[in-house]
């Protein structure tokens, strides 16, 4: 009940926002208007004190609840209509008109016109007209299939914002005599109306405004006007009658409804048979000692790892550990610490074990009172507080105590509760806490990380599952039928054990499909309400938070699973649905928004990641089927997999759609997606719509449906279309009158596409997110009359810079580009004066200020929010004014609070004093210079707050000043985190190279760049000295190239999550490699690339231990060990090495490679030394019979191809007989023989030996070498290149990929078709390759081949034909049989004129893509498939093709890359399942095997 008290309380508190501050009731003081508005707030207000004598308090009474949703439903009326009256006066302030009044200013005449104005579209709704006057909400003009019937025209206004009957001060001073005449005409022939109830073709006509042309106003249709870009946008009707009656009508059904719910309250007060009591959560289940489980499953590994964390030497040390164990309700927390405390492990360990389950009430001296109940007494123990007799009783001992589901904690109650706890003089003590909290861990913790607790594998929890479901195996084995089923249920518990339990329950007393298949599609666990049930349990934490942040999380709802929310996005969002309130605490909303996220995080609702490097926050789990369960109510959001099953509620608002596809096994198809959205008309009251969100594109159908489906959803406050792919109009075809709008999100990636005319017009708006629009750039021309614009969001600066008038957004905080006097008015530096709330400006073209005085309008230096500033002048700008743009800059001078800097362009002779002698902006944490003149710098060290420092092109910069640069002299630049200096061309030293490399005395004890994290220095040819990489822990990226030292040409190195990788291009001048890198800090490095390096010496190559992957290039691989190493054995556990362009002999890489035990792929590349390979237990077989050809074989050899294969072999054997040396022969040591996996040779004629040894290898590249042996049958993935002769297929039944690439006329291979029918070959790739097929004729001049590819090949490339024009058909035929087709590519086809014939038959097909085909004339005549999703269509040089492209299909331009789409808002990479690419013969398009290409063999993707 209270949740439904707040709710409607919430929603009253909207409502009376209008009216707050007196604003909107001094607008509308009239005799119509003034007394409704004065009534519908009193009622407002009543209501509110109403609510606030219950919130708090809990009655039990459903009721009284239902009540309290029709109050509520009536609340949002009363927003919707006061809402709407501020919008009209917003609107009458722009444009100087008095809709609202009962008198005009100017007088009499203006009077009457209001006046009859008003009753003419009063007049015309009785009369039943249809004129779009008389919906205030209405588009800006009407449809072609609208019929005029009004006296009056519509007053609207023009492309230039005239209008003929608005009554405007300026037309009633112009047209005096005019009007008069106009205006009792008009009036005269209302009274008729009235009076006669005239039909309505007897009234004269009348000029429509917006077209200029005459309209009769009888039964005439008139066609809508035409605009290309209208430079403002015309605005909307006000119809002071019809607000009226809606506000009365509010105001009449709330006062019955107030009185009955005020009754009943009475009665519930009085002490009825309901008793109130304070709202109190309901408290999670009490928890024991007991093992309730027999069995953990899944969490061994945790419970292994605690179980060694309190009984080693780990913590024996400490006096008190606290380790907490996180996670949600029904994850298992309590389960695992029950195992763990009961282990024989733990009671051997710990004299005195304590369980206490803590749960809401965390009261210091009742736990304090259990602890000391729960430890035996001890002979003579003195009497006194449970603190003393605790700490008696402990003494000496090693305690454990559990202290499991804490709901909340403060730091101070926690510090009281281990004060006896830390007196036992014992040692290695332990507290294990439980908790859904993460604020409540950061509390409780001693260690530096707590144990957060995730769902259980997927594997492990099927387990789980079924055991929770038949108990034993026996009973899973009869029941085998239901099993598959299971699993599909299994996958949307997203591991939790409770879940499990809960649906287990459903699951185990109905064994049978029909009842698994309802529980699996209605996903009835969630209606499950016992107290061990899994929604119930998660629900006591959603129920434990205020409503507040109940409102937040619940209305996440709306988004996808597993969505990336960045906290901006999730912060406007709020702010669009109105649910953050600063309540007078002297913050900004999204300071209320950013503590409402961070306790959220603290609560556990969401989780904060930032493995990408980019910090996001993620629902996870179960918790987002909780927010669609507590928002039901309110929120819907339809996919695929939901929208024949969910329950739509005539209470919904806010609605999402995600349109990409049936996201699992139980989804629809497309059609019925669409069906089941052309149901939601009759189901949803789309009129009431607040939110209105759609996730991923469709095509025209899907328009068309959305478009009818929201043609009357006029209330929306939230809109988000990310990913258009139509013009907006025809998605919300009255997107013009959306008078309500707070937050506005638009993307698209079609250039063409134009913002709307009418964006300007929405007042109201908060929050305009264009980020994703890749449109059109132009912005209506009074873009500046959104005057309560806070947030401004744009990926691309033309946006900012095309706002006219912008100093009228005096709430903007973003304004990223402002271009000085880019036309002659609108666009004066002092625009910029009363922009206070800026937080970001970029101010560009500042050459064109030529004054001190220009300069100063800005009054940067009275923003005190401002935070990002950038200062641009036309760095190609042909004549400069150094003593001018000096005195400019000086005048630009920022407020102190200024935290980043950039500087662009500047041709003045120094810096200014507020940056360099004297600093007045000490909180400067980002400073940019990028081609600035100067000759005195800033002393960069005294900036102490600096985190980034950049400078780039500067001509003029020669050493860093370190004079008195820091106030700390042991640390130097205390908090710089990123350094960037590139085509710095006199710059000799780095600031800190010397002191690090050769360090003074007074250097020793300095902490130089401590907390440096990126490094980057380019295109500094004097730079000669670098420091050894990484000198510091903290670095997480250098990039050094094009500098003037003799050591190296490039370095990178880079630390993340994913590993640590670095790579070393050196020079002639570089010995060892630590003249460059600190061996000791590269103990975590991963991977190492060398180019041109000396070898390593043995002490280093020992040090990185965590190295797993050495690539080498032109280097001699291997190690140098000293004098004192040359005799002891060493193993190192690096796993992948790749060898290019080598001088080392066969002999030197097999001594290095038996030192590496655990190697599993080898790749070696061009190596001239290196002329033979072998396994070494294989070493005595290398004269072994070699493959001869089958009979059996799907590919059959006349005699003299049978005389050529032998004298090959015998060339084969000749060549190998006369190698002599050993130094060549690389033989692979046999220990790796179990665990070498992949094999990629690349090494001109280098003669491979027999391979079957290697019984672990699965991944076989060969290129231009020699091998005449069986391959290894456990190959998975066989790619061959430049190969001969004859190669026996049929063994290798395990192959899923096969690859052959300009093997010419000269390979044959045996057993291909078995592999393609019988095999498990998915994958087949063919280049240059005649033997097989030259090219797409050859392909598919092979229907046999194509009839057996059918039903399993996805994805078809032709690519560099120059030779087919058109395709026979023959070949169409062929292409018929490809039904399983999903991906069809066409690539430098020359001469191709047309596309084959018949694709609308390929009914699977999705992609089509058409790219550098010049000659193709057309698409085909049939059309293409409905299935059909995308096409991109590049190069093709012929224009009219694009135009044959479905507007919604269309793709052009070099920026659309085909294997990237928008998804859910974020761009994905979209995995191909590619089952075959035939392609040209010419080898130019081979990928390049250079040292950078970290995959091999393989074709080039486009």
């Amino acid at each position: 009940m209270n949740v439904a008290v707040s709710a409607a309380w919430s929603v009253v508190s909207k409502a009376l926002g209008p009216v707050s501050d007196g604003f909107l009731e001094a607008w509308a003081a009239s005799k119509d208007l003034g007394p409704n508005i004065d009534a519908l707030k009193m009622e407002l207000l009543y209501v509110q004190g109403m609510l606030n004598n219950t919130r708090g308090r809990e009655i039990d009474n459903p009721a009284l609840n239902e009540l309290l949703q029709k109050l509520r439903q009536l609340a949002y009326g009363a927003e919707d209509v006061l809402d709407e009256l501020d919008y009209f006066r917003i609107q009458d302030g722009i444009y100087g008109t008095y809709e609202a009044a009962d008198a005009h200013a100017k007088g009499c005449v203006c009077n009457l016109f209001l006046n009859a104005h008003h009753t003419a579209k009063a007049v015309g709704k009785l009369l039943g007209c249809s004129c779009a006057a008389a919906n205030p909400r209405g588009p800006e003009g009407p449809r072609s299939d609208e019929v005029r019937c009004c006296a009056w025209p519509c007053a609207r206004r023009s492309a230039r914002g005239d209008t003929s009957f608005v009554p405007n001060t300026d037309q009633a001073d112009g047209e005096a005599s005019g009007c008069i005449r106009k205006l009792a005409s008009g009036a005269l022939n209302t009274v008729r109306t009235v009076g006669k109830f005239l039909p309505c073709s007897s009234f004269p006509p009348v000029h429509d405004d917006v077209s200029g042309k005459l309209a009769l106003c009888g039964a005439c249709k008139r066609k809508a006007p035409q605009r290309k870009h209208a430079k403002e946008a015309p605005k909307l009707d006000f119809d002071r009658v019809d607000l009226s009656k809606r506000m009365k009508h509010i105001v009449d059904q709330l006062q019955p409804l107030c009185a009955k719910v005020i009754a009943i309250l009475n009665l519930e007060l009085l002490g009825s048979n309901h008793s109130t009591t304070p709202s109190i959560a309901k408290s999670p289940p009490t928890t024991t000692s007991d093992n309730i489980e027999s069995t953990l499953y899944g969490r061994d590994p945790a419970k292994k790892r605690i179980i060694d964390c309190i009984t080693d030497d780990k913590y024996s040390d400490e006096y008190l550990t606290v380790l907490p164990i996180v996670g949600p309700g029904g994850i298992g927390k309590t389960t695992l610490i029950q195992h763990i405390y009961n282990s024989q492990e733990v009671k051997t360990h710990f004299q005195v074990k304590i369980w206490i389950c803590v749960s809401q009430n965390f009261i210091v001296n009742k736990l304090i009172e259990e602890i000391e109940k729960a430890i035996p007494s001890v002979e003579g123990e003195k009497k006194g507080r449970a603190e003393e007799l605790i700490e008696q009783r402990l003494n000496s001992k090693s305690l454990l105590l559990i202290l499991d589901d804490i709901w909340k904690c403060e730091s101070e109650d926690w510090k009281r509760l281990l004060v006896p706890l830390t007196k036992g003089q014992a040692k290695g003590n332990v507290i294990l806490v439980t908790t859904r909290f993460p604020a409540v861990a950061e509390i409780v913790k001693t260690t530096d990380n707590s144990i957060d607790l995730e769902g259980l594998e997927h594997g492990e929890f099927r387990i789980f599952f079924r055991a929770c479901i038949f108990g034993d195996e026996q009973s899973q084995k009869d029941h085998d039928g239901l099993l598959k089923i299971g699993d599909k249920i299994a996958k949307k518990l997203k591991g939790s054990p409770l879940a499990a339990k809960t649906v287990g329950r459903l699951l185990r007393n109905h064994l049978d499909v029909h009842h698994w298949t309802r529980v699996l599609e209605s996903r009835e666990w969630e209606m499950q309400t016992g107290e061990r049930d899994i929604m119930p349990a998660l629900k006591l934490s959603y129920d434990y938070l205020p409503y507040h942040l109940q409102q937040c999380f619940s209305s996440c709802a709306l988004f996808p699973e597993d969505y990336k929310f960045n906290s901006e996005e999730l912060i406007n969002f709020w702010i669009g649905l109105d649910i953050l309130h600063p309540g007078g605490r002297n913050k900004i909303v999204e300071d209320v928004g950013l503590d409402s996220l961070s306790d959220l995080v603290n609560s556990g609702f969401f989780k904060k990641d930032e493995t990408d490097g980019h910090t996001c926050y993620i629902i996870h789990d179960l918790l987002h089927d909780l927010a669609l369960k507590v928002a039901s109510h309110e929120c819907l959001s339809l996919h695929h997999s939901n929208a024949r099953l969910v329950e739509i509620r005539p209470s919904i608002r806010h609605l999402s759609i995600i349109t990409d596809g049936p996201d699992d096994s139980n989804g629809i198809s497309d059609e019925n997606f669409k069906s089941e959205l052309r149901k939601l008309k009759t189901k949803l009251k789309v009129e009431n719509l607040q939110t209105l969100i759609i996730f991923g594109g469709g095509d025209k159908s899907f328009v068309n449906i959305l478009g009818d489906l929201f043609i009357e959803a006029n209330a929306l406050r939230v809109l988000c279309l990310p990913t258009l792919s139509y013009p907006l109009e025809s998605l919300l075809r009255n997107f013009s009158s959306l008078l309500h709008l707070r937050y506005l999100k638009l993307g698209t990636t079609m250039s063409q596409m134009h913002l709307p005319t009418t964006l300007s017009r929405f007042y109201h708006l908060k929050i305009l997110d264009l980020q994703k629009w890749g449109g059109s750039f132009c912005l209506p021309s009074d873009m500046s009359n959104l005057a309560k614009v806070c947030h401004f969001l744009a990926q691309h600066n033309e946006l900012h810079s095309g706002i006219h008038n912008v100093g009228k957004l005096k709430l903007l905080q973003e304004l990223k580009a402002f271009s000085v006097n880019k036309e002659s008015k609108g666009f004066e530096l002092n625009q910029l004066e009363h922009l206070v709330e800026l937080r970001e400006v970029g101010i560009y073209n500042l050459e064109r200020i030529h004054t001190k005085e220009e300069a100063v309008e800005a009054k940067l230096m009275h923003k005190e929010y401002l935070h990002k500033l950038t200062l641009d002048w036309d760095s190609e700008r042909p004549n400069t004014e150094p003593v001018t743009e000096g005195v400019v800059l000086e005048s630009l001078h920022p407020h102190r609070n200024l935290q980043e800097l950039r500087i662009t362009g500047h041709r003045g002779p120094s810096c200014p004093t507020w940056l360099g002698d004297k600093l007045a902006i000490e909180a400067l944490q980002s400073l940019y210079l990028l081609s600035v003149s100067w000759d005195i710098f800033p002393s960069f060290g005294k900036m102490g707050n600096l985190r980034e420092l950049g400078l780039s092109n500067i001509s003029t910069i020669k050493e860093f000043d370190l004079e008195e640069s820091f106030c700390n002299p042991l640390i130097s630049f205390p908090h710089l985190q990123v350094l960037i200096i590139t085509d710095c061309p006199k710059l000799s030293e780095l600031p800190f190279s010397s002191h690090i490399v050769y360090p003074l005395k007074q250097d020793w004890n300095i902490d130089w760049f401590p907390k440096l994290q990126e490094l980057k220095i380019q295109n500094c040819p004097e730079v000669l000295l670098l420091p050894p990489i990484p000198w510091t822990q903290s670095l997480c990226s250098v990039k050094i190239s094009d500098v003037g030292s003799k050591l190296l040409v490039k370095l990178v190195y880079s630390k993340s999550s994913s590993g640590v990788e670095l790579e070393v291009n050196g020079k002639d001048g570089l010995h060892n490699l630590d003249q460059l890198l600190l061996f000791s800090q590269l103990t975590e490095l991963q991977e190492l690339q060398i180019k041109k390096c000396p070898p390593l010496e043995l002490k280093y190559f020992l040090m990185l231990t965590s190295l797993k992957t050495l690539w080498v290039l032109s280097s001699n691989l291997g190690v140098v060990p000293s004098e004192i190493q040359s005799s002891v054995e060493w193993h190192h556990p690096v796993e992948d090495i790749k060898i290019w362009v080598s001088d080392s002999s066969g002999k030197e890489l097999t001594q290095f490679l038996s030192h590496l035990p655990k190697l599993s792929k080898l790749g070696v590349f061009r190596c001239e030394n290196i002329t033979q390979f072998a396994v070494g237990v294989d070493l005595q077989q290398t004269t072994a019979p070699v493959v001869s050809s089958s009979t059996s074989s799907d590919v059959k050899m006349d005699d003299t191809q049978a005389k050529d294969e032998q004298q090959e072999i015998a060339e084969v054997d000749k060549e190998e007989a006369n190698t002599k040396d050993d130094g060549g022969l690389l033989l692979l040591p046999a220990h790796l023989s179990n665990s070498l996996q992949a094999l990629d040779i690349d090494n001109g004629c280098l003669v491979v030996q027999s391979l079957d040894a290697l019984q672990a290898l699965t991944t076989l590249h060969l290129g231009n070498c020699c091998f005449r042996h069986p391959f290894p049958s456990s190959l998975l993935d066989l790619q061959l290149k430049s190969m001969k002769g004859v190669q026996t297929l049929s063994n290798l039944t395990s192959l899923t990929r096969l690859g052959i690439y300009f093997c010419g006329e000269d390979l044959r291979c045996e057993g291909l078709l078995p592999l393609l029918t019988q095999g498990q070959l998915s994958k087949l790739e063919v280049r240059g390759s005649p033997s097989f097929f030259d090219d797409m004729e050859g392909f598919l001049g092979a229907p046999a081949l194509c009839g057996l590819l059918s039903s399993s090949l996805t994805s078809l490339y032709f690519n560099g034909n120059d030779e087919t024009a058109r395709f026979t058909k023959e070949h169409e035929e062929a292409f018929h049989l490809l039904t399983s087709l999903q991906e069809l590519w066409f690539f430098n086809c020359g001469k191709l004129e047309h596309l084959p014939a018949g694709l609308n038959k390929l009914t699977n097909l999705k992609r089509l893509y058409i790219y550098y085909c010049p000659a193709l004339q057309s698409l085909p005549k049939e059309g293409l498939p409905s299935s059909l999703r995308e096409i991109y269509v590049e190069s093709c040089g012929n224009a009219e093709l694009i135009d044959q492209v479905p507007l919604c299909l269309k793709r052009k331009g070099a920026e659309e890359v085909p294997f990237l789409h928008q998804v859910d808002g974020q761009s994905r990479k979209v995995e191909h399942e590619i089952c075959s690419l035939f392609s040209a013969n010419s080898e130019e398009h081979w990928i390049c095997r250079d040292f950078a290409e970290k995959s091999s063999f393989r074709p080039v993707q486009f």
